[in-house]
């Protein structure tokens, strides 16, 4: 039998099946937790994706996609039940501002009825700001004050670039939901089976963006693991190392002590760095997940 930690992650796919393991998790970390912010950034989300919230398009962007948003959410939750494990007490406003923050951290991308043009790649460089104007707007009236500042600072915890000043927090929830969402937008998108395929879109939204840090995308997939090195550093130390306690949840839940998001994140690198001793000729014949590729290519040559 084949062994893929990849698979063992899970659907991150279906807004339905994502939002009923959610609730279960929820459930087992504060039993008649009322659910209904969370409930309501999932209907704003999905209703964004498809094109069906008023005033705005459908998500466009190749790669911050509603499958990204969905691996978050999921990976935001799992975590925050491997720290219930541990023993890490959290309560309403941490549970409420991850999972919201989870949900609505890419909103920025989603483009306004006066923004018909482009992908919303073109907002890169402002989107996570932009995810805070966006859950003020569309949340603002469902949400306290406090959730809602709290929500912000979860989305702004979300910018990974070195110039970022990180949120200032008010509480030990705040933090510790920035943390959890933060962990996850990095974790949640590295473990995925399609993400060095998924790169070439990443590609594509950076060109959108106007960030011309890589020459093309083989210098892109030759630059990847210096990324995971940098991102490594900030998850074991500005985020407080939390990936590895995902093992808790997959002991619970499966019965295995096994952490799935860190093994397969280990593939991924482990398969990067055979690839990118191919000759550039032949890489894209080796990443064959999905049709990304040749949907990639297609786009790029649009362009």
């Amino acid at each position: 039998m084949i062994d893929r930690p990849s698979l063992e992650i899970g659907n991150s796919r279906d807004f339905g099946e994502v939002r009923e393991q959610v609730h279960r998790i929820v459930g087992e970390i504060l039993p008649g937790h009322d659910m209904r912010a969370i409930d309501r950034a999932f209907a704003l989300i999905e209703a964004g994706c498809r094109g069906d919230l008023d005033g705005y398009a459908s998500l466009r962007t190749p790669y911050h996609d509603a499958g990204h948003i969905l691996e978050v959410v999921l990976c935001s939750a799992r975590l925050l039940h491997s720290l219930h494990l541990g023993g890490e007490p959290l309560d309403a406003l941490a549970i409420d501002a991850c999972l919201v923050g989870a949900l609505l951290h890419d909103s920025g991308y989603l483009m306004n009825a006066t923004e018909a043009e482009g992908s919303g790649a073109q907002f890169t460089k402002i989107h996570v700001p932009r995810g805070v104007v966006f859950a003020e707007t569309e949340m603002g009236r469902d949400l306290s004050q406090e959730l809602l500042a709290a929500t912000g600072k979860v989305i702004l915890a979300t910018d990974h670039r070195p110039v970022a000043l990180p949120p200032e927090f008010s509480s030990r929830s705040e933090r510790i939901a920035a943390h959890v969402t933060a962990t996850a937008d990095l974790v949640g998108q590295m473990a995925n089976r399609e993400y060095l395929e998924r790169l070439l879109l990443l590609y594509y939204e950076f060109r959108e963006g106007g960030i011309h840090t890589f020459v093309d995308v083989h210098d892109l997939l030759e630059k990847t693991r210096g990324f995971y090195r940098l991102m490594a550093v900030r998850l074991q130390g500005e985020l407080g190392n939390l990936a590895p306690q995902l093992v808790r949840h997959f002991d619970k839940v499966r019965g295995v002590r096994r952490n799935y998001y860190i093994e397969s994140i280990g593939r991924n690198i482990d398969y990067l760095s055979r690839l990118v001793r191919e000759e550039r000729s032949r890489r894209l014949e080796l990443l064959k997940r999905g049709g990304i590729v040749e949907k990639a290519i297609g786009m790029l040559e649009e362009r």
